[in-house]
């Protein structure tokens, strides 16, 4: 199932590439074929189960270290640890050499593992605490060092998940400011994750930047003066200077734009969904909407947003109709505090109203822009409000029979009516070659 969704992917991607002129046809047909052979997918597989292994060998280990072992002396415990990681090292020197890559990738992460083991093992010794930020951040960054060095994506994949393990350890310390250092060990892993076009890893960059948005809202909330509001405001603007910044340089890197797009899209419409949801702290927001600092980083996001956009649509990316719809909601969520104030009540259905709207324009973008995604997730956003509009008003309406007997048709029928538009559409935009 896997193998026959990624040949249609690449079938899509190579018509768009050879659209473009970087790949020509004949080459396309010979990639295609060679991605075809039935060996192609158990190739992986070896690879596969080597990362895993490692992964399960790097946890034992730590396990292992983290017990309490008294027989062994203290120096001991210090040589087996280091000199099993050297050894790691070692054999993934001698494994790349040899030309097996993916084994090697394998023994640099049971490397990495057994560097973080010997990190806990020194704690323990001496009594320094388990969850010390300084610790995850010296094995943080000799993974990324790791990744660097040798072009390791298993390495650079660890390395983000310990920036996010180091920012969450260090504000459960001191939840008093925001961990900005983090920045600089993100800064890296997207350069890292830039230099090796590894998808997977721009994923895992970006949902580390939201998360630490996250992690630290209490404390940007506390060291700005925001209002739970105004900061949720502040990330869907990000998010839309981070969809426009994709479309904008798509050119120079089209599968990771594509992933920039789709994070973009998401964040937006699941946070102005969630004030729609939430009217009662309007008051809040509204009472701190004139601050400053509030102000200049709104008008400021708005600014780079603006110039995202032109230049978007300048370069082609993007039709300029399709700016109303990015413009709408940034508009929807800067005049969400305000509108809350005046009319609260009026808030949430308004705002359903909006989101329908949107939820169908960003169908049509989809399919304008060959983005399966983005028509696939207008379709979500759709049926979600649809189905809160639906609760929110015939569950107070009607008997509980009635009204549970009326949901379920038109559940049904509205599935399948949504499930036909959704197919029609999206095989309207795999012909085009547009982008998934």
């Amino acid at each position: 199932m896997w193998q026959r969704a990624y040949l249609t992917r690449l079938k899509r991607d190579l018509d768009l590439w050879i659209e473009r002129g970087w790949v020509t046809a004949a080459n396309a047909d010979a990639i295609l074929a060679s991605a075809a052979e039935p060996g192609a997918a158990t190739r992986r597989m070896p690879s596969i189960l080597a990362i895993l292994g490692a992964v399960l060998i790097g946890f034992a280990v730590m396990s292992f270290v983290a017990a309490n072992w008294q027989e062994i002396s203290k120096l001991t415990k210090i040589v087996l640890i280091f000199a099993a990681m050297w050894t790691a090292y070692g054999a993934a020197i001698l494994l790349e050499k040899r030309g097996h890559a993916n084994f090697a990738q394998a023994a640099v992460l049971i490397g990495l593992g057994l560097f973080g083991a010997g990190i806990m093992l020194i704690a323990q010794i001496y009594h320094i605490v388990t969850d010390d930020p300084g610790g995850v951040l010296a094995w943080c960054v000799a993974a990324l060092a790791t990744a660097w060095l040798l072009s390791s994506r298993a390495a650079l994949a660890l390395g983000i998940l310990l920036a996010v393990i180091w920012t969450w350890f260090a504000i459960d310390l001191n939840d008093a400011t925001p961990h900005w250092e983090f920045w600089f060990a993100w800064a890296v892993a997207a350069a890292l994750a830039l230099r090796l076009s590894w998808p997977p890893a721009f994923h895992l960059v970006l949902i580390a930047g939201f998360l630490w948005q996250a992690i630290n809202a209490e404390a940007i909330i506390d060291v700005t003066g925001f209002s739970p509001t105004q900061f949720a405001i502040i990330v869907i603007l990000q998010a839309l200077t981070l969809w426009m910044a994709a479309i904008a340089f798509s050119g120079r890197g089209a599968r990771l734009a594509a992933v920039a797009e789709g994070y973009g899209i998401v964040v937006a419409f699941a946070l102005v969904g969630i004030l729609q949801g939430d009217p009662g702290s309007g008051e809040q927001a509204a009472s701190g909407a004139a601050g400053a600092v509030f102000i200049a980083a709104a008008v400021a996001l708005l600014a780079v947003l603006a110039v995202l956009g032109g230049l978007a649509v300048m370069r082609g990316g993007l039709p300029a109709r399709h700016l109303s719809g990015v413009a709408a909601i940034a508009a929807l969520a800067i005049a969400y505090p305000f509108l809350s104030v005046t009319n609260a009540a009026l808030v949430p259905w308004a705002y359903a109203a909006a989101i329908l709207v949107l939820a169908a324009w960003l169908v049509a973008y989809g399919a304008s822009r060959g983005s399966r995604f983005a028509v696939n997730f207008g379709f979500v956003v759709f049926a979600a409000e649809v189905l809160w509009l639906y609760f929110e008003t015939l569950g107070t309406l009607l008997d509980t029979a009635i009204f549970f007997a009326l949901g379920g048709v038109l559940l049904i029928v509205g599935s399948v009516v949504f499930e036909r538009m959704r197919r029609r559409i999206v095989r309207g935009t795999a012909t085009e070659g547009g982008e998934a």
